[in-house]
């Protein structure tokens, strides 16, 4: 019957969009997740090198490897504009500190902290990027679920109609049957093809009945 085929294609159709709902949602995480590893390689690592210089420039006397193994830390993870700048007057500032030259360490400090502000701006911006990933994605979740509903009742109602109505009216038909009223017949003028051949048919052999 056409009616089964319908019903057997719409259950298909709502079981297709809730797995591209599902891969929708998933791929929306997916997207998320390089911004925050891009996070972590490119300025987490800057960050912490920032820490151990600054550091190594407290206390009365200056850490100088642990401040050179910082430095060189930061030096091979220039990712934004300004750093490598910045880099390059630490370098140039070195000397000055390792001879332990006054004014020195101040200079360096102030272009660490300059490293610094570089990495927090871009963590700033990758996480707003992220943010908009993620309210496209949610917006996405939801326009997807209006759909869904809005489909569910197209369906609902069209099985109603080919099906649920049909059924309903036979069975009112044929209990009326019983209860004695042989005058009773099936009729839906909005049924389907398929379903009016089928009333007809009840009231065929509800007529030979008698």
């Amino acid at each position: 019957m056409q009616e089964g085929k319908i019903i057997a294609l719409s259950v298909w159709l709502l079981i297709l969009f809730n797995i591209l709902l599902a891969c929708g949602a998933v791929w929306g995480f997916q997207r998320m997740d390089p911004a925050i590893t891009r996070i972590y390689e490119r300025n987490i690592k800057s960050l912490s090198a920032c820490e151990e210089m600054l550091l190594a420039l407290t206390g009365d006397q200056v850490d100088l490897d642990k401040f050179n193994q910082a430095f060189k830390s930061a030096s091979s993870n220039i990712t934004e504009n300004g750093e490598e700048q910045a880099i390059k007057n630490i370098q140039q500032y070195l000397p000055g500190l390792a001879d332990g030259e006054k004014g020195f360490r101040s200079l360096i400090t102030r272009e660490v902290i300059a490293l610094t502000n570089y990495n927090k701006k871009a963590i700033l911006e990758s996480a707003k990027q992220t943010q908009k990933l993620r309210q496209a994605g949610a917006w996405g979740v939801v326009f997807a679920t209006l759909l869904f509903f809005v489909i569910a009742i197209h369906l609902e109602q069209r099985l109603r109609r080919m099906l649920l109505l049909p059924l309903q009216e036979i069975s009112d038909t044929l209990h009326a049957n019983m209860q004695g009223d042989k005058f009773r017949r099936c009729s839906l003028p909005s049924a389907s093809g398929d379903m009016k051949k089928l009333l007809d048919s009840i009231n065929a052999l509800l007529d030979k009945k008698g």
